[in-house]
C-alpha cells in the first residue's frame, strides 16, 4: 500500500498546484474572458475541490488500514463528493468540446446565439453541475447505493455488486451516460472540428496557393489541432476505461483481480492533473500571461510576447473559427 501511498499523496498536492495555477491564469488574463474561460476556470475549481475535500479523506484511508474511518456517515459523504466531482468534471470536458465545436464549425450561429457569452457560459456550467449531482444522489435516492467497498473497507463508493436488478440498471445507466456518451460526443466534436481545419488547409492552397504565408500558418494551426484531438481523446479514453471495465465485471458479478479496482480508480483520480495541462497549461494565451505575473513578482524586465506578421495572420484566422492553437 506505500505504493498507492505515495500516488495518491502526489496527486492530491500536485494537482492542487496545477488547478490553481489554472485559476489564477483566467483570472490574471488581461483580455475579457470569454465562454471557454469561465467554464475552464469552473473545471479547475471542481477538480481543484476534488483534491482538497476527497482524496484526503482516501489518503488517511490508506495511512490507516489497521483502524480505518469508522464514521459511517463521513465515509459515505465523502464518497458522495468524490462521485459528483468527478462526474461533473467529465460533464465540463463535454461542454468544452461541444463549445469548441460550436466555435470553430459554425462561428456565425454561435455569435447570433451566445450574445452574451458569461450568461452562456453560467448556463453551460449550471448544467454540468446539475448533471454530475444528478447521477451521484440518485444512488442515495435508492437507484443503487453508497457502500464501504469489499477491498478497500476504508474507501465508500456506489455498490458495485448488487443483487437488485433495479441498482444493477443504474451501474449500466452510469456508464452509457457518464462514459460511452461523453467519450463519443469528444470524438465526434473533435474530429470536426478537424475535419474544418482541413477544409480551411485546402481552400488558403486552392486561392493563395502552398507558398503562401496564410497557408503555411493555416496548415500549422491543422497540425496543432491534430495534437490537440490525441491528447483528448486519448487522455480520456485511458483515464476512465480501466475503471469502467471494472464496473462492468463487477456488475457482472465476475471477480477482479487484488488491487485492481484500487489502481483503477486512483488511475481515474489522475484526470485532475491531465485536465488543467491539456485544456489550459497548453495554450500559449494562458502561459504567457503567468510568465508576465512571474515576471512582475520578480521585478524582472518584461520581456513582449513574441510576435511575427505571420503569427498576427494565424490568430486573426484562428480567432474567426474559435481557439485551436496550442502553442
Amino acid at each position: 500500500m506505500a505504493s498507492v501511498i505515495i500516488l495518491l499523496s502526489f496527486l492530491c498536492g500536485f494537482s492542487v498546484v496545477l488547478n490553481a495555477t489554472v485559476v489564477l491564469a483566467i483570472f490574471l488574463k488581461r483580455k475579457s474572458k470569454g465562454m471557454r474561460d469561465i467554464i475552464l476556470m469552473s473545471l479547475a475549481i471542481c477538480d481543484g475541490v476534488q483534491c482538497t475535500l476527497g482524496f484526503p479523506v482516501e489518503l488517511y484511508g490508506f495511512s490507516n488500514l489497521n483502524s480505518p474511518l469508522q464514521n459511517e456517515y463521513l465515509c459515505k459523504a465523502n464518497g458522495f463528493i468524490v462521485m459528483y466531482l468527478a462526474l461533473t468534471a467529465i460533464s465540463h470536458l463535454v461542454c468544452l468540446c461541444v463549445y469548441r465545436f460550436l466555435s470553430i464549425v459554425y462561428p456565425l450561429k454561435i455569435q447570433k446565439f451566445f450574445l452574451d457569452s458569461r450568461r452562456e457560459a453560467l448556463l453551460f456550467i449550471l448544467f454540468c453541475w446539475i448533471y454530475g449531482f444528478f447521477w451521484s444522489v440518485t444512488p442515495l435516492l435508492g437507484w443503487n447505493e453508497i457502500i464501504r467497498e469489499k477491498e478497500d473497507t476504508h474507501r465508500c463508493s456506489i455498490n458495485l455488486n448488487p443483487e437488485d436488478n433495479n441498482k444493477r440498471s443504474y451501474l449500466y445507466s452510469l456508464m452509457v451516460f457518464c462514459y460511452f456518451i461523453p467519450l463519443v460526443i469528444i470524438i465526434f466534436c473533435s474530429l470536426r472540428v478537424h475535419f474544418e481545419l482541413s477544409k480551411m488547409l485546402k481552400l488558403c492552397k486552392h486561392i493563395s496557393g502552398r507558398e503562401a504565408s496564410i497557408t503555411k500558418e493555416t496548415y500549422k494551426l491543422e497540425r496543432q489541432d491534430f495534437i490537440s484531438i490525441s491528447l483528448i481523446v486519448s487522455s480520456f479514453f485511458i483515464v476512465w476505461t480501466p475503471y469502467t471495465i471494472c464496473v462492468i465485471f463487477s456488475s457482472l458479478r465476475s471477480s477482479l483481480p487484488t488491487g485492481l479496482l484500487t489502481y483503477s480508480a486512483l488511475f481515474a483520480k489522475s484526470s485532475t492533473i491531465l485536465n488543467p495541462v491539456i485544456y489550459c497549461l497548453m495554450y500559449k494565451e494562458y502561459r504567457e500571461t503567468l510568465q508576465s505575473e512571474y515576471r512582475k513578482i520578480f521585478k524582472s524586465s518584461v520581456v513582449a510576447p513574441f510576435t511575427e506578421r505571420s503569427q498576427t495572420a494565424a490568430l486573426s484566422t484562428l480567432s474567426s473559427h474559435g481557439d485551436a492553437s496550442f502553442t
